[in-house]
């Protein structure tokens, strides 16, 4: 028990010893003083709970403070007049209003522009219209020409003639101004007589023969050494097209019992 009690001893006397070398440390190094210790004791004086009811009384005393300076400050303030208040609001609604005035004027702007493009829009739906009636119109006629008997004998006659004696009665025809009636003609012969014709065409004047080669190209006519020819009216519906009144499974007009046309 008693070598107990000289541990103890011995090891408070070292603790105690070790304590006073490490506050001489402290002191020795400036890194403690009076002040310093003060402030450590003031530290531990206080328990948790009262520091931080301490601290929440100096917050709220600032809090109180800055209210005080806020009401003094809107006190010193010189009191706005009835004046100014008024031309406050009238700005205030001006301000409102422009900008109703300008979302209104865009809005109108927007349907101007609508109302424009559909305008537009309906008159190119006119126009293709009138365009696909005229084209209708057209294609009736041609076939109500070519579908009548005295077309298909006229045809046969010159088909029967040698190229150059068709050449002439349809150069005579031209010189008539029917060239619509000469490409009919020209458009209905078999290929091979076709070919001939319009060599013959050639030989004579190679402006008429040409004119006579585009006339048949627009209409759908393939024209032999002519390249590009055979598509040239793929827009526009074939000649055999179940709808083209009068026509029959060949490319070629069937009498339809019509009568026969002016000068026909």
């Amino acid at each position: 028990m008693r070598t107990a009690w000289n541990i103890l001893a011995a090891l408070a006397v070292v603790n105690l010893l070790a304590l006073g070398g490490f506050l001489l440390w402290l002191k020795a190094s400036h890194r403690i003083d009076a002040s310093r210790v003060q402030a450590v004791r003031e530290r531990f004086s206080k328990t948790v709970e009262e520091e931080a009811a301490e601290k929440a009384a100096k917050e709220a005393e600032a809090r109180a403070a800055e209210e005080q300076a806020e009401k003094e400050a809107k006190l010193a303030r010189p009191p706005t007049s009835s004046a100014e208040k008024i031309a406050e609001r009238q700005f205030r609604d001006d301000q409102r209003m422009q900008v109703l005035l300008r979302q209104q004027q865009e809005l109108e702007n927007l349907r101007e522009s609508l109302m424009s493009q559909i305008a537009k829009l309906e008159e190119r739906e006119k126009q293709l219209a009138a365009d696909k009636k005229a084209f209708a119109d057209e294609r009736k006629r041609i076939a109500e020409a070519e579908g009548t008997r005295q077309f298909q004998l006229a045809l046969a006659t010159l088909e029967g003639q040698k190229p150059k004696d068709a050449k002439d009665v349809l150069q005579a025809m031209l010189d008539r101004k029917e060239d619509e009636q000469v490409v009919a003609y020209m458009a209905k012969m078999e290929e091979g007589k076709r070919a001939k014709v319009l060599a013959e065409f050639v030989k004579a004047d190679a402006g008429v023969a040409a004119d006579l080669l585009e006339r048949l190209r627009t209409r759908g006519v393939v024209v032999p050494g002519r390249p590009g020819a055979a598509n040239a009216l793929s827009s526009q519906a074939p000649l055999n097209d179940p709808g083209f009144a009068g026509t029959t499974g060949r490319n070629e007009p069937a009498y339809n019992g019509a009568s026969p046309g002016p000068g026909r």
